[in-house]
């Protein structure tokens, strides 16, 4: 605080002066001193005032778009902001210089951000500003995308079967992925269409992933809007192999392409039989093979006549 003090110091200047001067000579009375002076005291208020830049948070962004990043800046006490810019560089490239805000993509960015402001104070009615300061801070800072679509592996579909894929996401913390679809097309054909999975015969396909999801930015308890996101991809579904064993039927055939019969007999031996073997049709096979070694592979003898 600023004290400032006038009013009896004026009358004892006054009588001091008259002294020096010889207005009070001999036989001359010397002026007398008020015996009491009314003070008067007069009060400035001096402010101080601050200004402190804050870290900002790291931003999400929709699906290939951009984040909104804005300079964080507190103030306290008397302070008059001239500007708050931001300068930001990604590796050694810079990406905006002095701006009050910057659109930008996923990725890590270094920023500065760069206050310019006046403290002030009131003086007898009047605003004193301070000459112009700054305060500036580096920070680093990462814009993430909300989700990302990753793309379905191929698959291979058992014989004579079908594959059945889904599609495949992933989330930023603060993402809500609120529907994963895909669509699927055969050259001209759709074969699904918004689907949460598909099952695929051997072939090669278009398949289109898409989501729909919202977001919060990091530090806020806002949703965004929903955001829609799709991906294209091809995918192919190779045949399996068709296998040298199956299962038998439970009756006395085997499916086409395994003639070969396979049980095991009174004495627990394991026998396939060919079809010119004697007991061949009255055989109920337990396994049905497509060829010889393929039945010896599996444990069994073949039968003697």
């Amino acid at each position: 605080m600023k004290t400032t003090y006038w009013g009896r110091s004026a009358a004892v200047f006054a009588i001091a002066s008259s002294l020096l001067l010889g207005s009070a000579g001999p036989g001359t009375a010397a002026p007398a001193v008020p015996a009491a002076v009314e003070q008067q005291v007069v009060v400035v208020a001096e402010a101080s005032g601050d200004v402190a830049v804050k870290k900002i948070p790291n931003k999400i962004a929709k699906l290939g778009g951009k984040a909104k990043v804005k300079p964080v800046i507190e103030t306290t006490g008397n302070v008059e902001l001239s500007s708050a810019k931001l300068t930001v560089k990604h590796g050694s490239k810079t990406v905006a210089k002095n701006k009050s805000s910057v659109w930008l993509p996923s990725g890590t960015y270094t920023v500065t951000t760069t206050a310019t402001y006046k403290t002030f104070e009131e003086a007898d009615g009047e605003t004193v500003y301070s000459p112009l300061k700054k305060a500036a801070k580096t920070q680093k800072l990462t814009v993430r995308n909300a989700v990302w679509i990753k793309r379905i592996a191929g698959k291979t579909a058992p014989y004579g079967g079908k594959a059945t894929i889904k599609p495949k996401a992933t989330k930023s913390p603060g993402a809500k992925i609120t529907s994963k679809t895909v669509t699927v097309k055969q050259g001209g054909y759709t074969v699904a269409k918004n689907k949460a999975k598909a099952s695929l015969k051997a072939g090669k396909y278009s398949v289109t992933t898409t989501l729909k999801y919202k977001f919060q930015q990091p530090g806020t308890d806002t949703w965004s809007k929903t955001y829609t996101s799709t991906k294209k991809q091809s995918l192919t579904i190779k045949a399996g192999k068709k296998p040298s064993r199956v299962s038998g039927t439970g009756s006395f055939n085997c499916p086409a392409g395994y003639p070969i019969k396979g049980n095991r007999n009174s004495r627990g031996e394991w026998i396939y039989h060919m079809p010119w073997n004697q007991s061949y049709n009255a055989t109920n096979p337990e396994d049905c093979f497509a060829t010889q070694s393929a039945a010896r592979n599996a444990g069994y003898r073949a039968a003697k006549i």
